[in-house]
């Protein structure tokens, strides 16, 4: 996928000259596409970013990511920093309606034992792909409509089948079950918190102006 960006990137400063278009708007436009072309949301992005004159590492990247073991009070504290709350964290997390997720982000809910928070036929069917720890075989995020972007996710919340610990927690936590089971009933609820909360996110630390 990033490949592709820096192959529209490169044919943009071809047509446009350098610096017209930023990979951090391209990134942004691609995700937006990507929603719409599986059946989500079309929504306005603000443009204008600047790409940073820096890159960060893999590692840094990846410790600024809350991890799929983390419980919900873990992940409303750490996206509170960023001024996102409660509605914010269940609509982005809805977008593991889609996607893939390799075996050893969740293998820890199946071995040794099975979380008591998943249900049983769906455990089952994980241990098919990942039959032990630590495997590098990946699974769908959404087992009910993997390829569509829609409010499945939370109907597999609602039925004990949510991949990550970071998910089923959501249905089991006084302040986010709520609107798990709203979103569950009412996909229209789940596209506008979801516009709203992902055009949100994505003006944390922008750079624009002469930044960057």
């Amino acid at each position: 996928a990033f490949d592709a960006i820096d192959d529209l990137r490169d044919l943009l400063d071809r047509e446009c000259g350098d610096t017209v278009v930023s990979c951090s708007d391209i990134v942004t436009l691609a995700a937006r596409d990507s929603v719409l072309l599986a059946g989500g949301p079309w929504y306005d992005v603000p443009l204008g970013r600047h790409d940073g004159s820096s890159f960060a590492s893999e590692d840094a990247v990846l410790s600024a990511l809350p991890s799929p073991d983390s419980n919900v009070t873990t992940l409303l504290e750490a996206l509170g920093k960023l001024k996102l709350d409660a509605h914010d964290l269940v609509a982005l997390s809805g977008a593991h309606t889609v996607g893939i997720a390799h075996c050893t982000s969740f293998d820890k809910r199946l071995f040794p034992q099975v979380d008591p928070t998943m249900d049983k036929w769906f455990a089952g069917h994980l241990k098919v792909t990942c039959p032990v720890l630590n495997t590098n075989d990946t699974t769908v995020n959404d087992i009910r409509t993997p390829n569509t972007f829609d409010n499945k996710y939370y109907v597999d919340l609602q039925n004990r089948q949510g991949l990550f610990t970071s998910d089923q927690g959501l249905f089991f936590n006084a302040t986010t079950k709520p609107i798990v089971t709203k979103f569950a009933v009412d996909q229209s609820a789940f596209f506008d918190q979801y516009v709203y909360s992902v055009v949100k996110m994505g003006m944390i630390e922008v750079l624009t102006g002469s930044q960057g």
